[in-house]
């Protein structure tokens, strides 16, 4: 069974067609990123799925029912510290959360505790929310969405300013809410590292439309063989540089312009590019081929191949 289906969404404001006749699914239990850069539309496409916005055409149906039958379904934490209330501690939170859904007693209680170990929180269960650190904070604010037991939960930016070893937490966290926890998770992040490392699907906008909708391992695929690195004896100046731009090959310069590094279809083309810079006297010491990241992957999908 699909977790989420958007078939046919359209969102105007006035004029502005925010989401342009878009439809894609999401796979039950599995995580799924919904990328795109500022105005995409892809705040609005979170917010419909959520029944937050009516759209003006398009269906959507968690687990094969309308949205707005099935708001139930789905659990949500959006970007930003308003998710949760600072005065109260991290249990008075989670049973607050579940109180709106109507529910209380022994098992919420049991739940709470068992979420609280789960995301080691237990010795700070009755600590003022506004005295916890970022990463602890954005830990009950997960803790939230899970307190219902929706099939479905939404994140939205849950990395964001975080420090590297909550950024860890909250990635396992979220390996564990998908496997363990049997979770369908639909991610919207700008972090193309957690994308990378947790995700199984990917939805990328872009102007209101659907620029990629594919596998995580299949988009890599698509560029692995096209990515090489010059490694330079030493950095190139600023005129070659200059120079290598007007020929039209789309160069990324990396380490203080001592990397060069380029998309190539055809690896036949390597010897061109030697050619060029052999002409220049600028010397090489390596060439490579370079493991391709997600990052160089939704640029080079947001700016239609350009990059």
């Amino acid at each position: 069974m699909k977790a989420i289906e958007v078939t046919n969404l359209v969102k105007k404001y006035g004029k502005f067609t925010a989401v342009d006749n878009i439809s894609f699914s999401v796979e039950k239990g599995s995580i799924c990123a919904i990328l795109g850069p500022n105005g995409s539309g892809k705040t609005t496409t979170i917010k419909s799925i959520c029944n937050l916005i009516i759209p003006d055409k398009g269906e959507i149906k968690l687990e094969g029912k309308s949205n707005k039958k099935s708001v139930d379904k789905i659990s949500a934490l959006f970007e930003g510290t308003r998710n949760l209330y600072w005065r109260l501690t991290p249990r008075e939170n989670l049973r607050y959360f579940a109180g709106i859904r109507g529910l209380g007693g022994k098992n919420v209680e049991k739940t709470i505790d068992e979420l609280l170990e789960r995301f080691s929180l237990t010795d700070k269960r009755d600590v003022m929310v506004n005295n916890l650190s970022r990463g602890m904070q954005q830990k009950v604010a997960i803790a939230m969405t899970l307190i219902c037991n929706t099939d479905i939960v939404l994140l939205d930016e849950p990395t964001l300013g975080l420090d590297i070893e909550s950024f860890m937490d909250i990635k396992n966290l979220l390996r564990n809410i998908a496997t363990d926890m049997k979770k369908t998770i639909l991610l919207s992040t700008h972090d193309m590292n957690l994308v990378q490392d947790v995700c199984n699907d990917v939805v990328i906008l872009n102007k209101g439309k659907i620029v990629a909708q594919d596998t995580l391992v299949n988009l890599l695929e698509m560029f692995r063989s096209m990515t090489y690195e010059f490694i330079l004896v030493k950095a190139i100046s600023k005129e070659d540089k200059n120079y290598l731009l007007k020929l039209g090959y789309s160069f990324y310069f990396t380490n203080d312009d001592s990397i060069l590094e380029i998309d190539i279809v055809n690896s036949n083309k390597i010897y061109n590019i030697i050619d060029v810079l052999k002409e220049k006297q600028i010397l090489i010491k390596e060439i490579k081929q370079k493991e391709i990241n997600f990052e160089r992957v939704y640029l080079n999908l947001i700016s239609g191949g350009k990059r």
